[in-house]
């Protein structure tokens, strides 16, 4: 059997002479689809890697045992199976088998977390989704099975105060977490921007390079309808014919669209620009990300209605629930 070699630290594992350690005892098959394969071990909070090439048919990884983190580890380079394993890297072995449907065996908080990930492939209904995450949260608010359960809802918070109900009592380590304290961020950007509180402009540039604000257009006596878009997001481009129609049949009703592209890269979206027949305004941000994060937006199309005054009406418009929204204001 040959001896496994370190080829790249990304990020080493911290090795301890004392007790608080795990060690990964793993095994792969030496097929030919794993030669010159990569082991990776992954903290999927933090990013962080170490990696292994595999020269035989075993592998090891050492650190310090940390029941705070989730890592993850499998193969990379040119290998062709996508085998990953999960575990919590409590004191002890870990053995890990990327030929085996069932590849961790660990302590047992990485038994509860391979309960957890099994029960979610099981739920059919959002109810039955909540409560699996809820029941698993409450029970592991100090450990990093909490955070990973709650990080598969953290998108879909409504309010700071829904998530301070979910924070209540929950390790510092949680509620410090980088992805926690960005959504409660985002949730307070929501709320500034909230139907009945006023607009955040929005500066960037028309195809041309020339300077455009969200200013030209809203708090001017018009409705304003914005559009928060990319040329790769599938659901955004579904949504341009509805706004199309709106630029065609209001425009004469004292209503302006403008599209807020965001998170892209400018060539395409000029170019989808002209695929998707927009004839109405659009605001290019290029890299700023300052327009999505003055509104709390975590996910695109964000279709937002404002006022004349400048005051915003509605948030979250899709479909032909943008005309009907515009028909309740619009006369």
């Amino acid at each position: 059997m040959k001896k496994l070699f370190t080829l790249i630290a990304i990020a080493a594992a911290v090795i301890s002479c004392g007790g608080n350690t795990y060690k990964v005892k793993g095994s792969v098959t030496p097929t030919d689809d794993i030669k010159d394969a990569f082991v990776v071990m992954q903290d999927i909070f933090s990013g962080q890697m170490d990696t292994l090439l595999i020269v035989g048919d075993k592998f090891e990884f050492k650190g310090e045992a940390d029941t705070t983190t989730v890592k993850m580890i499998g193969l990379a380079g040119p290998a062709k199976r996508g085998a990953r394993a999960m575990f919590i890297p409590e004191k002890g072995t870990v053995t890990v088998d990327l030929d085996s449907a069932n590849r961790v065996t660990a302590g047992p908080l990485t038994e509860k977390l391979q309960a957890f990930l099994q029960k979610m492939q099981t739920v059919e209904t959002e109810e039955e989704f909540m409560a699996a995450i809820s029941e698993t949260f409450k029970a592991n608010k100090a450990n990093a099975l909490g955070l990973f359960s709650l990080s598969n809802i953290l998108s879909g918070m409504e309010s700071e105060a829904e998530l301070d109900e979910y924070l209540d009592g929950a390790a510092d380590f949680i509620k410090e977490n980088e992805s926690v304290q960005a959504t409660r961020t985002a949730l307070q950007a929501v709320e500034e921007t909230a139907p009945g509180k006023p607009f955040k402009d929005i500066k960037g540039f028309t195809a041309a390079g020339e300077e455009l604000s969200l200013s030209d257009f809203a708090g001017n006596g018009y409705y304003t309808l914005i559009d928060f878009w990319a040329s790769w997001c599938g659901p955004c481009r579904r949504e341009i014919p509805f706004l199309i129609d709106v630029y065609k049949n209001y425009s004469k009703k004292n209503v302006q669209v403008v599209g807020i592209n965001v998170w892209d890269k400018e060539p395409a979206s000029i170019e989808a620009v002209d695929q998707l027949g927009i004839k109405y305004p659009v605001i290019f941000t290029r890299d700023d990300r300052s327009a999505t994060d003055n509104y709390g937006v975590q996910g695109i199309p964000q279709i937002i209605l404002i006022g004349p005054d400048g005051t915003i009406l509605e948030r979250n418009l899709r479909g032909e629930g943008i005309a009907a929204a515009l028909d309740k204001y619009v006369k």
